[in-house]
């Protein structure tokens, strides 16, 4: 009989185990590329990684997104899978000056990473 239970509680303990890894988990975010200058309106890309902390979260599919806020504003676009596997890039371009905080959401329960905050420069005007 006690043989019998410690399967049922293995059988338990294994599905909460693979339930949780579904359902969210935690992942660390790292900046693998950011650029040294940015102006207001003109594009420019963000490149990062997104390592889950749970072995088997690893071949979980991912569609993270990246927000950047400055005071009231905020903008949020998708990121694009890159060819090495857990590394993305976004593209983006924000509306004004200032700095801007920029974060990643993995789509896992937890997201851990150091904010990327960048300070925007005014767009130049240009006269001819």
């Amino acid at each position: 009989m006690s043989s019998q239970r410690s399967a049922v509680v293995a059988v338990v303990a294994l599905s909460l185990i693979a339930g949780v890894a579904q359902a969210g988990g935690r992942a660390q975010v790292s900046i693998l590329a950011a650029p040294k200058q940015v102006v207001a309106g003109k594009v420019f890309e963000v490149a990062f990684a997104v390592r889950p902390e749970w072995p088997m979260a690893k071949n979980r599919s991912l569609e993270p997104t990246v927000k950047a806020v400055c005071g009231d504003r905020e903008i949020t676009c998708a990121a694009v899978p890159l060819k090495s596997g857990g590394r993305f890039k976004a593209s983006l371009a924000l509306p004004a000056a200032g700095e801007w905080t920029l974060t990643v959401e993995s789509s896992f329960c937890e997201t851990r990473m150091t904010p990327l905050v960048l300070t925007v420069e005014a767009a130049k005007d240009r006269q001819s």
